[in-house]
C-alpha cells in the first residue's frame, strides 16, 4: 500500500486553537515557519520547528513561539530575560529588540528543528550551542552584515516592477 504525504497551506489563525490545545496535552507541533526573520538559523518554509509547552523557566536564546498584541505570531529567539514574565525577543535576521513579550504571549518553544531531513535537538546539539553564542556576541553588527543582503533584495524588488 502506497503512503500519501498531503500538504494544505492553513493560516496559523486557523491552526490556533488546535496548536493550543495539542501544546497543553503535551504533544510536540511540527511546522514549517515562514519569513526571513530567523534566517539563517531557520529558512523560509524549508526547515521545520518542532514545538513544546514552555517550561516553567525560559532562559536566553530559547526560541519560542509567541503571539504579538496585534494578533501576528511570530518565532523570535529570546536575547535577554527582565525578570520571569518579561522577555526581549529578536529574530535572528534582525537588530530591533522587541519589548515587553509577556509569558503569557508565549505559546511554545522550539525543541528542535529539521535541517535537510536531520534533527538538531536544541538542548542537546553542540553546534546550535556555538552557533546561538557567536550569534550574541555579532548582535551590535548586525544591522551591517546583513546590509549587503538587504541592497540586493531592493534592487532585485525594483528590478520586478
Amino acid at each position: 500500500m502506497q503512503q500519501t504525504n498531503l500538504q494544505k497551506n492553513v493560516s496559523m489563525e486557523e491552526m490556533f486553537p488546535l496548536i493550543e490545545e495539542c501544546l497543553k496535552n503535551g504533544s510536540e507541533i511540527k511546522f514549517s515557519p515562514r519569513g526571513n526573520s530567523m534566517y539563517p538559523m531557520l529558512r523560509d518554509q524549508r526547515d521545520e520547528v518542532v514545538l513544546v509547552r514552555p517550561l516553567d523557566l525560559l532562559k536566553k536564546d530559547d526560541l519560542v513561539f509567541y503571539r504579538r498584541s496585534n494578533g501576528q505570531f511570530v518565532l523570535h529567539r529570546i536575547i535577554a530575560v527582565k525578570n520571569e514574565n518579561e522577555f526581549v525577543l529578536c529574530g535572528d535576521a534582525q537588530w530591533i529588540k522587541e519589548y515587553p513579550i509577556y509569558r503569557n504571549q508565549i505559546i511554545g518553544v522550539v525543541r528542535a528543528f529539521y535541517r535537510r531531513n536531520q534533527m538538531i535537538d536544541c538542548s542537546q546539539s553542540k553546534g546550535y550551542r556555538l552557533y546561538c553564542r557567536v550569534w550574541g556576541f555579532l548582535f551590535p553588527v548586525r544591522y551591517y552584515l546583513f546590509l549587503p543582503r538587504r541592497i540586493l533584495f531592493k534592487l532585485y524588488r525594483l528590478l520586478l516592477k
